[in-house]
């Protein structure tokens, strides 16, 4: 039986993980904003790649605001993008220690990072 990962459902970040999200958003010159705080909290909890829509609905932002801090989470390297079947961009949280595969497809994510 083949099981389809899904999202993880979005929880605000307490008060502990908000100011080390800050902190992060901070060490790499971004301002920590709520938008930026809450999609780096919700690209930590899941384990799968996420496209702008879902990160739009489960972190209720608007959809550009969803895709500005992304992309903002992407030039920074603290998110990657991965483009899969039929060219869907999804993102997921980058961290360079580890390798990284879609637990889903099993595709490489980190590869144009390296």
């Amino acid at each position: 039986m083949y099981v389809t990962p899904t999202p993880a459902p979005f929880t605000s970040p307490n008060d502990s993980e908000r100011t080390n999200l800050a902190t992060i958003l901070n060490t790499v010159d971004l301002r920590a904003t709520a938008p930026r705080i809450n999609v780096l909290h919700y690209l930590n909890t899941t384990d799968i790649p996420v496209t702008a829509e879902m990160v739009s609905r489960c972190v209720d932002l608007p959809l550009s605001t969803a895709y500005r801090t992304l992309t903002a989470l992407e030039v920074t390297r603290l998110a990657g993008v991965t483009f899969g079947r039929g060219d869907v961009t999804r993102w997921f949280r980058f961290t360079p220690d580890t390798p990284q595969h879609c637990p889903a497809c099993g595709q490489s994510l980190y590869g144009e990072y390296a």
